[in-house]
């Protein structure tokens, strides 16, 4: 048992009357975070909605349990966790009409749970909080290490080394703590076959686990949903984005536009798209041994995604790249190149001439390069060179 980041902040909010939405990735934490509150909540009562015996069910259900339970306790602050609460028909009627009386958890796993139409139903008044896999420092905690001191080399060996677990395991509190190849599968394929194909109602769901795979084991590379076509075995381009969408609401990647001021290139522009967990590639997905640094931009882009950045990537005509920008709203305040390591002078030119052009067109002086190793060789003034392991550990 260890403690979350984010749990302060659930604290916060807990005291306040409107319901507490919690909404991420399956087996990304979110029963552990309703128990701790729980805890701090004597009275109160859990249902877990993924229990097949309520299959099927309303709103009708609801009533009942609500019933029996201000019958049975007439807690003096009535509280109800309501786990997975998506499988309910009807289930944002019923917390909103009684959120003057009640204070409600409820968490999901499909960011349909944050659609317009349960905003409204809620009347906007509740408090959306996304709940992520395991940080790398929440991932260090876990494993007994508090504090660690990075100056020491013999610290610093075994942070690096815990680093190689974290890119190969992801963050998962139960099966990447455990380092269980089977579970990590099977969350993979839970998010598929439960939170995507029967919430949508795919008539074609090898293709679009076929889709799913090929995604996972490309990350961070531009995607044209054209040619992805043949690989979901479907017609159109258009099913394929909807394939896509439907994945992200399932929280399964995080979707990149090139970055431009105009909306309507971004929306035509090719997308990156990064797993939510590195062990979604590893484990359900194949990459090159090779490919090792693409594993390490999706660690720094679930990092930034955590921190509630807004991201693009950047390129331009002659097809230079710049892997993050980071933005608030649509202005870039940040840019940030991923490189495993810069071996020799070209590597090293390619990666701080992108970063530099990309800094000019976009008025940015915040330039950083993130690498595995520090390069031996003179780096040029105006960019930041920093180690995955400090950068993560900050």
């Amino acid at each position: 048992i260890f403690a979350r980041e984010v749990l302060p902040f659930l604290r916060e909010q807990f005291r306040k009357q409107v319901p507490l939405v919690l909404h991420g990735l399956r087996r990304s934490g979110k029963t552990y975070l309703m128990y701790k509150l729980m805890q701090e909540s004597p009275g109160s009562v859990y249902i877990n909605f993924e229990d097949e015996r309520f299959s099927g069910s309303g709103s009708e259900i609801l009533e009942e349990i609500y019933s029996v339970y201000m019958g049975t306790n007439s807690p003096e602050r009535p509280v109800m966790f309501l786990d997975e609460v998506q499988n309910i028909k009807g289930w944002e009627k019923f917390v909103s009409r009684l959120s003057s009386k009640v204070k409600f958890v409820v968490s999901g796993s499909n960011a349909t749970l944050m659609s317009s139409e349960y905003s409204s139903a809620l009347t906007g008044r509740h408090i959306p909080v996304r709940i992520y896999p395991l940080s790398f420092s929440e991932y260090i905690n876990a494993t007994g290490i508090l504090k660690p001191d990075l100056d020491i080399t013999e610290i610093r060996a075994r942070m690096r080394a815990k680093l190689a677990d974290y890119i190969d395991f992801g963050g998962f509190p139960q099966a990447s703590m455990m380092q269980d190849k089977f579970l990590l599968k099977s969350t993979f394929d839970s998010i598929i076959f439960r939170d995507v194909i029967p919430r949508f109602s795919i008539q074609n769901p090898a293709g679009i686990e076929a889709l799913a795979r090929y995604l996972v084991s490309n990350p961070g590379k531009p995607v044209s949903f054209r040619k992805l076509a043949p690989i979901a075995n479907v017609r159109h381009e258009d099913t394929v984005k909807s394939y896509v969408e439907y994945l992200e609401k399932a929280y399964l990647f995080n979707i990149l536009p090139r970055f431009d001021y105009s909306i309507r290139k971004q929306a035509i522009n090719l997308k990156k798209i990064y797993p939510g967990d590195t062990s979604f590639t590893r484990h359900s997905g194949s990459l090159f041994s090779d490919e090792r640094g693409r594993l390490i931009e999706t660690v720094v882009c679930n990092e930034l995604k955590r921190k509630d950045k807004s991201l693009f990537y950047w390129k331009d005509v002659r097809e230079r790249e710049v892997d993050f920008v980071v933005c608030q709203g649509l202005k870039p305040v940040s840019l940030i190149q991923v490189c495993e390591r810069i071996e020799d002078e070209k590597v090293m030119k390619r990666e701080t001439n992108a970063l530099f052009l990309a800094g000019e067109e976009l008025a940015v002086s915040d330039l950083i390069i993130l690498t595995e190793t520090s390069p031996t060789l003179p780096f040029p003034e105006g960019i930041r060179i920093v180690s995955v392991l400090d950068w993560l550990m900050e």
